[in-house]
């Protein structure tokens, strides 16, 4: 192979990672749990090891490791649910 010819292949191998991971980026999967039997509706995307998680005007992201995706997802959404509505009950306090 000469020189051009790897150059050209090594862009375009460039090009190729970029877009899966523009896809895998864009990709929004819906996510619900149960909690005190209230359910709640989040969504989560997966990046480059990580989990990000939305939920109501919340982002919070973790390293999924060896665990699947989508259970680091349900934990951190049960995470946020518990933080959200605590902050609603501290509110109503005052």
């Amino acid at each position: 192979m000469t020189n051009g010819a790897a150059k050209r292949y090594c862009h375009n191998l460039d090009i190729s990672a970029l877009t899966l991971a523009l896809a895998e980026y864009e990709t929004t999967h819906p996510l619900s749990v149960e909690l005190d039997g209230v359910n709640y509706a989040g969504a989560y995307r997966v990046m480059a090891g990580s989990v990000i998680v939305y939920f109501e005007n919340e982002i919070k992201f973790a390293q999924y490791g060896t665990n699947r995706p989508e259970i680091i997802a349900r934990w951190v959404l049960t995470d946020l649910c518990r933080k959200c509505d605590s902050r609603r009950r501290k509110a109503g306090k005052r």
